[in-house]
């Protein structure tokens, strides 16, 4: 499906803030971004949360292990209130010492004020296909 200009906007303006949050380690924040029925999975084993309590705990374990992220070949497509996004991700792990590559998709939820993260899968390789 192909989101409005402004729906994409939109989405785009709150992965962006959630990128920076995720940045300067401000999971109170991240958290005020997602829906309390939000669910995921990470890059390392175990990585998996079923709540926004386990989203918390999640980020506790991982915003200082991954630094530096940055999002990138972004496609986002939408149906009134729901939007689901996929693309590249980037970040430095400060356990390896390496920059790091990979895939994210995310689904977000508008709430009429905002537009919410329910899910959240990252992966691993990158791939080098355009989305």
């Amino acid at each position: 499906m192909n989101p409005s200009r402004q729906t994409s906007l939109q989405v785009l303006d709150s992965l962006d803030l959630m990128v920076r949050l995720w940045n300067i380690g401000d999971i109170a924040g991240l958290l005020s971004h997602a829906g309390r029925e939000c669910s995921g999975f990470g890059f390392w084993p175990g990585d998996q949360f079923n709540d926004i309590v386990e989203f918390r705990e999640f980020l506790e374990r991982r915003a200082g292990r991954m630094t530096e992220v940055s999002l990138s070949d972004i496609c986002v497509d939408a149906i009134g209130t729901i939007s689901w996004i996929r693309g590249t991700c980037s970040f430095y792990d400060t356990d390896l010492k390496i920059q790091a590559k990979g895939r994210f998709s995310a689904v977000l939820k508008g709430t009429g004020h905002a537009w919410v993260l329910v899910h959240l899968h990252l992966s691993f390789p990158s791939g080098d296909k355009d989305c």
